[in-house]
């Protein structure tokens, strides 16, 4: 992300109000200096179409999610993903966004860092029924709580295991 953009999110228009008044907020910018996340955007001319940021996070379950593999943790080193927003008029930026930080995280990230998944936690309104981990599950992600009670909070941790992506990329390599 380009600090230096100061209109950064004027004009920006999205499903929930909070994730336009977060990036017009100057709080990505804050984040981004006192390096906690980073954010990438896309723009369609001048405008901001979407943004995505990562951090570092862990994944922590009550169960040994990888016990199949003989690993008999319950914590897991993972990249967050902190905010993904798009203009309700950019059609597909939101997709791309998750897409591409799917592939950054696999093929550049696991490179430098040990990790194992991806996490999110997915907004959950129960005022209004507002739920986005559906959106999240079409991309794979998964419940840490695997019952799907209502959350505490108003989100839903969720997971992606990055292993498949990696071997599928393996595959892909050992047959050309």
């Amino acid at each position: 992300m380009n600090p230096d953009l100061d209109n950064l999110g004027q004009g920006f228009k999205c499903i929930r109000n909070d994730f336009a008044t977060y990036i017009k907020g100057r709080k990505i910018k804050m984040e981004c200096k006192s390096l906690t996340s980073k954010c990438w955007i896309v723009e369609h001319g001048n405008n901001l179409a979407g943004y995505i940021t990562l951090m570092a996070d862990k994944l922590t379950s009550e169960y040994c999610l990888l016990e199949n593999e003989g690993i008999g943790y319950k914590t897991f080193p993972a990249i967050k993903i902190g905010w993904l927003a798009a203009d309700r008029r950019a059609k597909g930026v939101g997709s791309r966004l998750l897409e591409w930080a799917i592939q950054y995280v696999t093929n550049d990230l696991t490179n430098r860092v040990g990790i194992r998944f991806i996490t999110v936690d997915a907004l959950f309104d129960p005022d209004t029924g507002y739920d986005i981990s559906g959106y999240y599950e079409r991309f794979g992600f998964e419940h840490v709580d695997s019952d799907h009670t209502a959350p505490c909070g108003n989100f839903r941790t969720m997971y992606f295991d990055i292993k498949s992506v990696i071997e599928q990329a393996r595959a892909l390599r050992q047959s050309v």
